[in-house]
């Protein structure tokens, strides 16, 4: 009897140490309220899906909800932080016990047009990068702009205001986007000048230059990519967008506007990440297919003159199939309101299938944002040279983030600076072969149509002099 006791006495034991060893043991779920470092957001998850929050001092709101692969992967967790990988990038995150007020009160000043520019001045404040580069004191700009504003002051007018605020800052990555008829009042007040050159005429002029190169001439998604071999076996790649190069299998004969209607037809009906991947998945199966079709190459140009960007994950896969060593290719952070977050190390990971010989880029002032990703992260690889012109200088990621009012607006939050710790925001990346290429959109379309009329493209004409100096070394 004293046995079968002690033996109930031991079980029970057992049992009481294996459940507070389960519950010891048992990893914290990433369920709960997390407030990201940097980027002013706070989400809320709940299993799969993510509740995601836009917060400035003065306003927080829900921004979208959605599943939370769509949002990104959640690399790892504990019980007080979070890593959630989003494309390229991984997004830190500390866990709060509950939402601030400010985001579970509905607020009474949604349309005040002081609580607006409060709104809008706060996050420039507290997430803009480059206020030191760019010379501006926020302060005094809040200064001169804040006694503008009163109970009275109309959406056009508090536009306008924006809009100079904005223009102080001279950055390709500030932007708004208001309600169509405010749009339109603002543009009817001013005069401005129209560009000589639409996107179709500049779509023709690149594809020229391409023929008259390339005898037999590869497109690719309407011209988003044209390729083939030159003279002297040199592959040429123009790639004329770091968008809009996923496959959807649309028709190959589409036109420029057809083939964009068509193309963003398919890509809403995918989410974020899927999108991001779709995008990566085919820049990487048409440059495989490249590499193998032009296989008498020796040397490679590719032409970004025309590019103004799109996916950084793009630009860097652009980079893997004309590199051979993994290697750090530059570093990003994002501004918080009294510095930065750690450096992210953005590295460049070879394909399987990739080229190993001499590469130019070719680039203009038109060069920005993801196309100067690819400029920036080359300068690690001793097989690149870049010709052309300096880049636009524009290479944060948008924050995306929306006033109390519903206008939209995304600005700069982030630095990148190259392995030597060198930032190129605001002063674009210089080529090592210098070209009298125009800042000016006009003048520089210009100058390469008259080339053209010469039967000459002069940073192709100086690749191919350069490839036969060296051949003939």
């Amino acid at each position: 009897m004293k046995s079968i006791k002690n033996l109930s006495i031991l079980i029970l034991f057992l049992i009481f140490c294996s459940c507070n060893e389960k519950v010891w043991n048992e990893e914290p779920k990433p369920n709960g309220i997390w407030e990201q470092i940097g980027y002013g957001n706070i989400i809320e998850l709940n299993d799969t899906i993510i509740s995601v929050y836009n917060v400035s001092k003065q306003d927080c709101y829900l921004s979208f909800e959605e599943h939370i692969l769509d949002f990104g992967k959640v690399k790892n967790y504990s019980k007080d932080t979070l890593s959630i990988q989003h494309g390229n990038d991984d997004w830190l995150f500390t866990r709060l016990e509950k939402l601030p007020n400010l985001c579970t009160t509905t607020s009474e000043l949604k349309n005040d047009p002081k609580h607006n520019f409060q709104v809008f001045w706060d996050t420039f404040n507290e997430h803009y990068a480059s206020f030191e580069i760019k010379n501006i004191n926020w302060n005094k700009v809040y200064n001169q702009y804040e006694p503008k504003i009163s109970d009275y002051t109309t959406d056009l007018e508090l536009y306008t205001i924006f809009r100079e605020m904005i223009a102080l800052l001279n950055d390709g990555h500030v932007e708004m986007e208001v309600p169509e008829e405010i749009e339109n009042d603002f543009k009817n007040q001013i005069d401005k000048p129209r560009e000589k050159y639409s996107k179709l005429d500049e779509f023709n002029l690149n594809k020229e230059i391409a023929a008259l190169y390339v005898d037999s001439l590869n497109n690719y998604n309407a011209g988003m990519l044209r390729y083939g071999l030159i003279s002297e076996n040199i592959g040429y790649v123009q790639i004329n967008s770091m968008l809009m190069l996923a496959d959807y299998g649309l028709e190959k004969n589409l036109g420029l506007r057809n083939f964009y209607n068509h193309y963003w037809k398919k890509a809403e009906n995918r989410k974020d990440e899927i999108q991001r991947q779709d995008e990566v998945d085919g820049i990487n199966t048409i440059l495989d297919r490249i590499i193998e079709e032009l296989a008498g190459a020796k040397s490679y140009i590719l032409d970004i003159r025309f590019n103004g960007g799109g996916k950084d994950a793009v630009a860097l896969a652009i980079l893997n199939h004309f590199s051979d060593e993994e290697k750090i290719a530059y570093t990003k952070k994002a501004r918080v309101e009294n510095g930065f977050t750690n450096p992210q190390k953005i590295k460049i990971i070879p394909s399987k299938n990739n080229f190993k010989g001499n590469v130019y880029i070719l680039s203009s002032h038109l060069t920005s944002s993801a196309s100067e990703i690819l400029v920036l992260a080359s300068l690690v690889n001793t097989n690149f040279k870049r010709i052309g012109a300096t880049t636009e200088g524009i290479f944060s990621s948008t924050l995306d983030k929306k006033l109390p009012n519903g206008w939209e607006y995304e600005l700069s939050n982030e630095v990148y600076e190259d392995v030597k710790g060198r930032n190129y925001e605001n002063i674009g990346i210089s080529p090592d072969y210098q070209l009298e290429y125009s800042k000016n959109k006009d003048d520089f379309l210009d100058q390469l149509s008259n080339d053209l009329k010469d039967r000459k493209d002069n940073a192709i004409e100086l690749v191919i002099e350069i490839e036969k100096e060296q051949s003939e070394k």
